[in-house]
């Protein structure tokens, strides 16, 4: 074979090693198997169709040998194989730049290839011993300096000094701890025996901490710590002289070990106490208190002043501590178990229900707080370790007392909203607890005035971003119709099991949470009752924490929630559906808007410093002249109080020193010089809250009305129960009631449902075809004793309409029954006057006839029975005056005027819980007035004697049976009955009880005077 380069020399010489190691084949000329297989690699070496190495499948390949081996347990194994691959990716290879190369997986990969099975090959690493470097031995200084005399000194066998010896020397003396305003704990003795030892440590070794627990500060949290050195002087040894006075003056006293410390040690651990560090040498931690150490010391205060100081501070650390594991607990932090009894259950009653959204703000609100408070106690500290100025433990204190007042009043916010509920206690009660307890501290607090600014500023601060998920669920729902509260935290929970296209929808569908503060129990009030009146149902003896600052819009909230979850399922018609989902997806949400009217309300406008100088001193100018004012008319009444005069001068001057300031796109409130009245804070809810929910409360409800109106036709449906129930279509109802008033005169039955279904279909199919399908009549029993009473025998009678959804939300079957019943009472009325009205006088013509045929002894009757039919005639005359008066009564001051009211109520009907509203109070008021209330009973008996009695009469009339007896006692019941009805209704009318019944008094009155 011809070779041309030396490339090609030494791959065929490498082929052939490759052929030997791996076939086993000798290098024999005459063996073909041998020629074969260096044919075939060289040709796959040079015409090779092989793609390059995938890094990622080799790696793949080596993680998943490596998990593997970790499940069946070769840990030792697995690590070696993790070890060794990761050591060859990062080292370099011959004639390779880098690591992690094309060569290296290329290997990697070969080997992978060659591997049987790893997991089942017995391996044990072996230790690799680097070859050493042969040292070289030549003195290249004697042979470079050969015949050169140097003068080496007089002492040739000392080393020469080189700077980096020094350096090194240097490096290793001990660090000096002076910098860092800690005093060294040891004393001048030790100082001449213990000799400093030189370190030498590096970053990454196994005893970093105890070199930096024994070289960095002196131990002194161990028993028997050395002293320190301090100064004699005696107020550096008030401690000494105190112990000394304690032991010359008390023969009983017995000096109790100490443990010394500095104060700059004390300034320290309390800054570590107040950041949240729970391990201390000086205040200990027991089941949640932090405790003082009793046998801490500094040598220039005494015991019992030193203590007092831990013990104050001890306080606020334990305040710190509580809030911090709060807040550990919420986030999932937590690395410690809390105490028993200590109540860690704040963020969530099971371990594995994560902590509601209000508790999650709340402890953000507070995290942002500790953040900025810790990043001051950071700064004090760097102020202590560089230790250009003196600091001391009261200059700390005073430094920060205004933050320690800050944290009681969170502390005391936290307690009473958090944890003082019991663990059991579900959601909607703690998220509303939590808010009301930030309310009522911002409106307890504002009251002290310019003392509690800062406090107001904080919790007020906290309060916005607590109350940030109400807002967002509220806007959710009201926007989008869909309550989404997972972790069921709000006072408003929807009941899943009442669909939306149920009629019950508008009524039982949410639940209103209330919770009474003195008995901690939990009600539920249907909103159907208390969700229109949301704000009222605390008038009792108890107050209901229900999320005081919604109060005021609660009913809006309701309404427009429910308003907006039924417009998304009804099929609207509107063609703005796309032109609003585009707006929809520009807007803002509520809460956003509730910070920017806060911002633009109580945020201060860039003023230069004169102005505001100026606006001050005018403010101080008014509030002195107001104050004067103020005290003058106090001294009138012989009071004479300088700080109630300010209160009162305040009241009248608007408080613009409150200034509320927001940064970037997520507001954040600044905490710097705020003042605002509780006046104030109600206003601002009002102001800026409060108009964003009733603008969206009047666009939803008004999209409902008019959908409702406009598409399903509501108005069109109210008035078809008036046309057939109250008979105001009354050619249409004479057509249906006189088929089955002259059935009843015919004695034929009427009572079968194809009869009555029949001549209803009749009747409304020529008038009102599109109302045909919906009427039906349907029978009822009544019982057998009611049945003697001819008038009672249309009790049967049932007029139904079907009302389709969502329009039964409004005319529900409750109201078919009113309005039933207002249908059975006019339709007994038309009965009782259509029998007055079809008797004629012509009925009386046989019985003349027969007197004027009669023989003469006959003759003598003539005349009794021509007063008979006068005085049936007068009755006739005096019961039609009486079922007339009735009828109009009830036809025209009744029906017709209270319609026209329930017509303009109806056009003016913001929401559909107000129209509900003014349906049913317009049901009440005819039934009412109608005299079909259980309270005015016996009236209605009275006026069915009557009706009752003239079914008798007209019967008689038409049957020309009648007797002086019966006439007798006809008129005698009559007259009872309507004197007892002009006494009743007279008495009624003369008290102004009912106003309404004037009329009917008036006319049945006229008629008794003509009896």
């Amino acid at each position: 074979m011809a070779h041309w380069t030396a490339f090609e020399k030494e791959t065929e010489r490498e082929t052939k090693k490759l052929i030997r190691c791996i076939g086993g084949v000798e290098d024999e000329e005459d063996q073909p198997n041998f020629q074969l297989a260096q044919k075939f690699a060289w040709s796959n070496f040079r015409f090779h169709r092989y793609l390059d190495v995938n890094s990622h499948e080799v790696q793949r390949s080596i993680n998943g040998i490596y998990e593997k081996l970790m499940v069946h347990s070769d840990v030792s194994k697995a690590e070696s194989w993790k070890r060794l691959t990761e050591e060859f990716l990062n080292s370099p290879l011959p004639h390779t730049e880098g690591t992690k190369s094309d060569a290296h997986y290329s290997v990697l990969s070969l080997l992978l290839f060659l591997s049987e099975s790893p997991l089942n090959t017995d391996f044990t690493e072996r230790a690799r011993v680097k070859e050493a470097e042969e040292e070289d031995s030549f003195d290249w200084a004697r042979y470079l300096m050969e015949g050169e005399d140097v003068d080496i000194g007089p002492y040739p066998d000392t080393p020469e000094w080189s700077e980096e010896e020094s350096e090194d020397d240097d490096s290793q003396q001990p660090i000096s701890r002076e910098d860092s305003g800690i005093q060294c704990d040891r004393t001048p003795q030790e100082d001449q025996d213990n000799k400093t030892v030189p370190v030498s440590w590096k970053v990454g070794e196994p005893d970093a901490r105890v070199w930096l627990e024994q070289h960095v500060v002196t131990p002194y949290w161990v028993a028997h710590a050395p002293r320190f050195p301090h100064s004699l002087h005696l107020h550096s040894n008030l401690l000494n002289v105190w112990d000394q006075h304690l032991y010359n003056t008390d023969p009983l006293y017995l000096p109790k070990e100490k443990a010394f410390v500095t104060e700059t040690q004390v300034i320290r651990e309390t800054l570590w106490l107040l950041s949240g560090v729970k391990k201390h040498f000086i205040f200990q931690h027991h089941e949640g208190n932090v405790s003082v150490r009793s046998n801490v010391v500094v040598t220039h205060l005494t015991g019992n002043c030193l203590r007092s100081v831990l013990e104050h501070i001890s306080v606020f650390g334990q305040a710190v501590f509580r809030l911090q594991r709060f807040i550990d607990e919420v986030t999932g932090h937590s690395s410690e178990p809390s105490p028993p009894g200590s109540g860690s259950s704040h963020g969530s009653k099971k371990g594995s229900e994560p902590p509601f959204r209000t508790y999650q703000a709340f402890v953000w609100a507070l995290n942002k707080y500790f953040t900025g408070f810790k990043e001051e106690l950071t700064t004090i500290e760097r102020e202590i370790i560089c230790n250009d100025e003196t600091v001391t433990l009261s200059a700390v204190l005073e430094r920060l007392n205004p933050h320690l007042a800050q944290i009681k009043v969170l502390h005391k916010v936290f307690c009473t909203g958090v944890a003082e509920v019991p663990p059991e206690t579900p959601n909607v009660v703690r998220a509303s607890h939590l808010l009301n307890t930030l309310y009522k501290a911002i409106i307890e607090y504002d009251s002290a005035g310019e003392a509690s600014e800062q406090a107001v500023a904080l919790l007020f601060s906290l309060w916005t971003e607590t109350v940030r998920p109400y807002l967002e669920i509220v806007d959710e729902w009201i926007v989008h119709g869909h309550l989404f509260d997972p972790a069921k935290e709000f006072i408003i929970q929807r009941n899943k099991d009442v669909p939306v296209n149920h009629r019950d929808f508008w009524y039982a569908t949410y639940t209103l949470y209330s919770v009474s503060e003195t008995v901690e129990n939990e009600e539920k009030l249907n909103d159907a009752a208390s969700g229109s009146s949301g704000g009222e149902q605390g008038s009792g003896n108890r107050q209901l924490t229900m999320v005081s600052f919604l109060k005021p819009v609660l009913k809006q909230i309701i309404m427009a929630g429910k308003s907006m979850q039924l417009l998304k399922n009804l099929d609207c018609k509107e063609p703005e559906q796309s032109e609003r989902s585009s707006r929809d997806a520009e807007r803002k949400s509520l809460y956003t808007l509730f910070l920017e009217s806060v911002q633009s309300r109580l945020c201060s406008r860039d003023e230069s410093p004169a102005d505001t100088v100026s606006e001050q001193q005018a403010t101080s100018r008014s509030l002195i002249k107001m104050q004067s004012v103020i005290s003058q008319h106090l001294e009138i009444e012989d009071v004479y109080d300088p700080l109630l005069a300010i209160n009162f001068a305040r009241l009248y001057l608007e408080q613009s020193d409150f200034h509320q300031r927001f940064s970037g796109g997520d507001f954040t409130v600044d905490r710097s010089s705020q003042s605002v009245t509780c006046q104030t804070f109600e206003l601002t809810l009002r102001s800026c809250l409060y108009p964003h929910i009733e603008k969206r409360y009047i666009e939803c409800c008004g999209n409902l009305m008019r959908t409702l109106k406009k598409d399903y036709r509501l108005l069109g449906y109210l008035q078809a129960m008036r046309n057939y129930f109250l008979l105001e279509a009354g050619d249409t109802m004479y057509d249906f009631y006189t088929a089955i008033f002259d059935k009843v005169q015919e004695k034929e039955s009427w009572q079968q449902l194809s009869f009555l279904n029949g001549q209803l279909q009749e009747a409304v199919g020529q008038r009102h075809p599109e109302d045909s399908s919906r009427l039906s009549v349907f029978l009822e029993p009544i019982d057998a004793a009611r049945k003697k009473h001819p008038v009672n025998n249309l009790e049967v009678l049932t007029l139904g309409y079907k009302v389709p959804w969502p329009v039964d939300i409004v005319i529900s079957s409750e109201c078919q029954k009113i309005y039933n019943q207002v249908f059975l009472l006019l339709l007994q009325i038309k009965w009782a006057k259509y029998s007055l009205d079809t008797l004629r006088f012509s009925d009386f013509t046989d019985v003349t006839k027969k007197l004027e045929g009669a023989p003469a002894e006959d003759v003598k009757l003539r005349d009794p029975i021509n007063q008979q039919i006068h005085r049936m005639c007068l009755l006739r005359v005096k019961l039609m005056h009486f079922v007339n008066s009735l009828h109009n009564y009830i036809t025209t001051r009744i029906l017709h005027s209270t319609g026209l009211e329930f017509q303009h109520q109806v056009q003016e009907a913001k929401d559909l819980d107000q129209l509900i509203k003014i349906h049913y109070r317009y049901l009440a008021t005819i039934h009412d007035r109608c005299l079909l209330r259980e309270k005015v009973s016996f009236v209605k008996e009275a006026i069915m004697k009557v009706l009752n009695l003239i079914l008798i009469f007209s019967d008689r009339w038409q049957a020309g049976a009648w007797k002086i007896e019966s006439i007798d006692k006809m008129e005698s019941d009559f007259k009872n009955c309507h004197m007892f009805l002009v006494t009743i209704l007279n008495k009624a009318v003369c008290r102004g009880s009912f106003p309404h019944l004037e009329s009917l008094a008036l006319s049945l009155m006229a008629g008794f005077e003509q009896c």
